[in-house]
C-alpha cells in the first residue's frame, strides 16, 4: 500500500511535467520529443524516473529536467550535461559542456528552467545522464526533444 501511494505522489508531481507549454518567443517543436516512456519508468533500479526536455529562446534554449528515486539517496541529479547542435537533426556536434547539477540527501531533484545561452542557426538537444548515489552510482542517459534556435 505504501508503495502504490508514493507512486500516486510522484505521479502527482510529474503530472504537469508532461502538459508542455510553448515559450512565447517560438513554437515548440513536438516532432522529436524523446522523453522516456513511463512504461519503464518502475524498472531502473533506484532512478524511477528520468526526464529532459528543451524548449526555444532567443540565441538560448530553456531546459526542464527531472530524476526521482525509489527513496532518499546521498546525491540525485544531471552529470555529463551536453547541448548538441546539429543542421540535420541526424548529425549532431557538442557546442557546450554543463557541469553536474546535483543535490544532496533527497529523493529527486528538479529544474524547471535552466537557461543555456546557444550560437543559434542549428536545431539543438541536450544530452545529460540522470544520477543517483546512494553506495553505488546509477546512471540513466536521456536525450531531450530538439528545437531550432534562429
Amino acid at each position: 500500500m505504501k508503495k502504490i501511494i508514493a507512486i500516486f505522489c510522484i505521479a502527482l508531481q510529474i503530472l504537469p511535467f508532461s502538459c508542455i507549454m510553448a515559450s512565447a518567443e517560438s513554437e515548440y517543436d513536438y516532432q522529436e520529443e524523446n522523453i522516456i516512456s513511463d512504461e519503464n519508468a518502475y524498472s531502473l533500479g533506484v532512478i524511477d524516473v528520468g526526464r529532459v526536455e528543451c524548449s526555444v529562446g532567443t540565441k538560448k534554449i530553456h531546459i526542464k529536467c527531472s530524476t526521482y528515486c525509489t527513496y532518499s539517496v546521498s546525491e540525485v541529479g544531471f552529470k555529463n550535461i551536453i547541448i548538441q547542435r546539429s543542421s540535420d537533426r541526424v548529425n549532431w556536434t557538442e557546442e557546450k559542456r554543463i557541469n553536474s547539477l546535483t543535490t544532496y540527501n533527497n529523493s529527486y531533484y528538479y529544474l524547471s528552467d535552466y537557461v543555456v545561452w546557444v550560437n543559434g542557426g542549428y536545431y539543438y538537444q541536450v544530452k545529460l545522464d540522470h544520477y543517483a548515489y546512494n553506495g553505488t552510482s546509477e546512471y540513466q542517459s536521456n536525450t531531450s526533444n530538439s528545437v531550432w534556435i534562429s
